[in-house]
């Protein structure tokens, strides 16, 4: 019986490794500026490959931060968690210009990364589109919240690299790459909470005010990183090849 079960899994082994090598296939790891993850690779022809990718890391930190507003000469502090995220999908082509190991990369990757920070205003006061609000009297929940997003949807990416490809012989081998990617960020605010008998509210000022003061930041801030065009790509990997 055991031997019938071993000769069994022999032979699917030997089978499933056959479909791999018709496939020309590539498993590996990579490390980079979109967090680590795996990736799976085909080879189409002599000199190109096709790839498919998805890294992510994940990490919070506590952090003070200092809000400056230069048109009122103001700032602000919030004691804030710092939520931070890199990952993406990437769905890449590689072209082996000259059938060795360097290769010209094209495709498209949706960026997932992203900031999120969360935490109370600690300053006396806080402006929000040249409104100064006092942060003792006028609110009932300082609370503050926001998240920073790199991405929305799949974005062009060229890049350059060095790694075997999925149709050579099998074995290990290492990879880099260095590429540019488009960005379309974007920002998402959340105002802290108003105190209905608070000084600001005695002097006519709503909830709906705060938060359109809030909504007035967040397009400045959107604005401000519309600057951002592009993210560097740098990664790292260790590969397979079938």
């Amino acid at each position: 019986m055991k031997k019938t079960v071993l000769a069994s899994s022999l032979l699917l082994f030997t089978s499933l490794s056959a479909q791999a090598l018709d496939l020309n296939l590539g498993l590996g790891v990579k490390a980079g500026t979109l967090g680590t993850g795996l990736e799976v690779s085909v080879g189409l022809t002599q000199t190109l490959n096709a790839r498919l990718g998805i890294t992510n890391v994940d990490f919070s930190t506590d952090e003070t931060l200092d809000l400056d507003d230069p048109d009122t000469n103001t700032s602000a502090s919030i004691d804030s968690t710092l939520d931070l995220n890199f990952g993406a999908t990437m769905l890449l082509l590689d072209w082996y210009v000259f059938d060795g190991t360097f290769h010209l990369t094209a495709g498209m990757v949706k960026n997932d990364s992203k900031a999120k920070l969360s935490g109370d205003l600690t300053s006396a006061t806080v402006t929000f589109d040249g409104t100064t609000y006092d942060v003792a009297n006028d609110f009932i929940d300082p609370g503050v919240s926001g998240t920073i997003k790199l991405g929305s949807g799949y974005e062009p990416y060229v890049g350059i690299g060095w790694g075997r490809k999925a149709g050579n012989e099998p074995g290990f081998a290492v990879s880099f790459e260095l590429g540019v990617l488009l960005l379309s960020p974007s920002v998402d605010l959340k105002a802290p909470t108003l105190d209905p008998n608070g000084t600001a509210a005695s002097n006519g000022i709503t909830q709906a005010d705060l938060d359109a003061d809030v909504d007035a930041a967040e397009s400045a801030a959107d604005d401000e990183l519309s600057a951002l065009k592009a993210w560097p790509v740098v990664s790292l990997g260790v590969n397979y090849a079938f």
